[in-house]
């Protein structure tokens, strides 16, 4: 009996290290999944959070018409009690309803918006017996370049109506709070002439394949070394197809092919991971 006790205790000691280990190995596990599922939940906070649109700050395209001119006014009023430091852009889109070419003139700014308090931003006068389709797109950032307020506004010969925009369900209202209802953004910036025939090579296609994404697609032309320009395209401000431009046109078709299938990605993967934070 003596000698099973021994035996019983020695197999008790023998084995206890190993358990220790067991334990640590399994203690370790645990503070790093609640590691991981920490960060992941606070990536995923911050990610929704930089979604909410016209909460804090609201912003508002206004038109006034005197005789035959339209005054277009960008504004931007307050929700909070905090001073808020934001820089403003407001694009003018004229598209040609026969040629379908697109101008685009472009204001911005920045300000300090006191609390509850409400400022003009911009302004612009257009003839109201022009023929193009003018859209106008106010876009409000705050210090840390996120979206935090947009408006756009079809002045004039709208052929959007009845057309129905964005479809939110009952489930989705809380998602999709702040939503303006536009899609389909494209908006640029190049300096050549390359660079311009890929802008509209590239809107002409993501208007013929019906992408309707939510976030603002720009097309971004920088120069380079010597006399080369490089191409930025980006979703959301996250860039996600960049090359050196070349004057050809089939490169240029190339490359707009390219960047259509990037920017889809882009989209597809962020829609993606919406729907996760949905179920998360």
């Amino acid at each position: 009996m003596l000698k099973l006790m021994v035996c019983h205790l020695g197999c008790w000691v023998t084995t206890r290290p190993s358990s220790f280990a067991v334990i640590k190995t399994q203690f370790l596990d645990l503070a790093s999944n609640k590691i991981i599922s920490g960060l992941l939940c606070l990536f995923l906070s911050s990610t929704l959070m930089a979604q909410i649109t016209n909460k804090d700050v609201v912003a508002k395209i206004k038109t006034e018409k005197v005789l035959d001119l339209i005054t277009i006014t960008g504004t931007v009023e307050s929700k909070t009690p905090v001073i808020k430091s934001l820089r403003y852009v407001m694009y003018v889109y004229k598209e040609n309803p026969e040629t379908s070419n697109v101008s685009k003139n472009e204001q911005s700014g920045r300000i300090v918006l006191q609390p509850n308090d409400r400022k003009e931003l911009s302004q612009t006068r257009i003839n109201q017996n022009t023929k193009d389709k003018v859209t106008v797109l106010l876009l409000v950032y705050d210090l840390d370049d996120y979206l935090v307020a947009k408006d756009r506004l079809v002045v004039l010969n709208d052929d959007e109506k009845g057309k129905k925009v964005i479809t939110v369900e009952e489930d989705d209202a809380n998602e999709n709070e702040g939503f303006t209802g536009f899609r389909g953004i494209v908006i640029e910036d190049t300096k050549t002439k390359p660079g311009r025939d890929f802008y509209l090579d590239f809107y002409s296609n993501y208007r013929l394949k019906g992408i309707n994404g939510k976030e603002v697609v720009k097309i971004t032309e920088q120069f380079s070394f010597g006399r080369n320009t490089i191409m930025e395209v980006s979703v959301g401000g996250t860039i996600v197809y960049r090359f050196f431009v070349q004057p050809t046109r089939d490169f240029i078709e190339k490359q707009s092919d390219q960047a259509i299938i990037a920017v889809a990605k882009r989209l597809i993967a962020l829609e993606n991971q919406k729907n996760f934070i949905r179920q998360y």
